[in-house]
C-alpha cells in the first residue's frame, strides 16, 4: 500500500506541476478523402460548425499494397477542387500519401505530388507510414529509401511530416522519420485495441521521442472511432481524457481519423465542438 500511497502523491505532484503549462490546443485537424469529394460544401459546412481548422487531405488509397507499384492519385481536379474550397474557407489544407520504399514508387510520387502541392496550395506534404512502408516486399534498405525520399522532395515548397502507429518498427521507420520535418503518431485509444485514455497519448510520445527525436514539431493524431465501448469510459469521457493528456503535455495541434468518422457519432461531434473552446 506504501507504495501505491507514494505513487499517488507523485502523481498528484506531478499533475500540479504539469497544471501551470497546460496547452491550449489550436488546431483540430481531421484526415478525409474520397468520402469529401461529392460532398464538399457540406464536409466543409462541417468542420466551419464544429471548429475544424485543419484537413489533412488523403490523396490516394494504398492501404492493401505491399509489392513494388507505380505511385497514382485520386483524380487531380477532385484533390485540388476540395483543397481549394477548404483554404477559400479559412482552413488549413496538408496533403497525406501512403508512401512505399520502392524507388518507382517514390520517383513516381515526386513527379506527382510536387505538382500537387503547388495547385493546392497545401500547408504541408505528410507521409502514412503503415504496412505499405514497414511490410513492403523487395524494399530498398530502408535508409537508401528515405535518403531517396529527401533527395527527390528537397524542392519541396512547404514542410514534410510523417505519421505512423505508436509501436511503429524502429529501423524502418527512423529513417523516415529522420528526413522529415515534424512527426503525427497516432495515438489512438479505440473500443478494440485496448489502449488506455489516460495512458495513449504519453506512451507514444515518449516512445516516438526517445526513439525518433524530441526536436521536431509534434501533432497528435486522435481516434474519432469506436469511442463507445473502452471499458471505464463513455465516448466522452474517453475522448476527453486524451485531450487532457494532450493538454496536460503541452501539444497545441491534434488530427483526427476521420470526418468521416466524426459525423456518425453526435457524441464525437460534440466533444470536437468544444476542443477549442477550453
Amino acid at each position: 500500500g506504501t507504495y501505491q500511497a507514494i505513487a499517488a502523491a507523485h502523481q498528484s505532484d506531478a499533475h500540479t506541476a504539469d497544471a501551470t503549462r497546460v496547452g491550449k490546443i489550436d488546431v483540430v485537424g481531421a484526415w478525409t478523402g474520397q468520402s469529401s469529394f461529392g460532398r464538399i460544401s457540406e464536409d466543409i459546412d462541417f468542420c466551419l460548425k464544429v471548429g475544424i481548422n485543419r484537413l489533412d487531405v488523403i490523396v490516394n488509397e494504398h492501404s492493401k499494397a505491399r509489392a513494388p507499384m507505380a505511385f497514382g492519385t485520386y483524380t487531380v481536379s477532385k484533390i485540388v477542387n476540395l483543397c481549394k474550397a477548404a483554404r477559400d474557407a479559412g482552413l488549413e489544407v496538408n496533403l497525406m500519401s501512403w508512401i512505399m520504399p520502392h524507388a518507382e514508387y517514390i520517383d513516381g510520387a515526386a513527379a506527382q505530388l510536387l505538382p500537387l502541392l503547388e495547385a493546392t496550395g497545401a500547408a504541408s506534404l505528410q507521409w502514412d507510414a503503415e504496412e505499405p512502408w514497414t511490410l513492403a516486399q523487395d524494399p530498398l534498405p530502408y535508409e537508401d529509401a528515405a535518403q531517396r525520399i529527401a533527395k527527390a522532395f528537397a524542392k519541396r515548397p512547404c514542410p514534410m511530416g510523417v505519421n505512423g502507429i505508436g509501436f511503429t518498427p524502429t529501423e524502418k521507420f527512423g529513417p523516415l522519420a529522420a528526413v522529415c520535418d515534424y512527426l503525427l503518431p497516432q495515438c489512438y485509444a479505440t473500443s478494440t485495441n485496448e489502449a488506455r485514455p489516460d495512458r495513449i497519448v504519453d506512451s507514444c510520445v515518449t516512445r516516438w521521442r526517445k526513439t525518433f527525436g524530441a526536436d521536431k514539431p509534434y501533432i497528435i493524431g486522435l481516434a474519432g472511432y469506436r469511442q463507445d465501448g473502452i471499458p471505464g469510459y463513455t465516448a466522452t469521457t474517453a475522448m476527453n481524457t486524451v485531450l487532457g493528456e494532450v493538454r496536460r503535455l503541452g501539444f497545441s495541434k491534434v488530427v483526427y481519423w476521420s470526418l468521416s468518422q466524426i459525423q456518425k457519432s453526435d457524441e464525437v461531434t460534440a466533444v470536437i465542438e468544444s476542443i477549442r473552446e477550453r
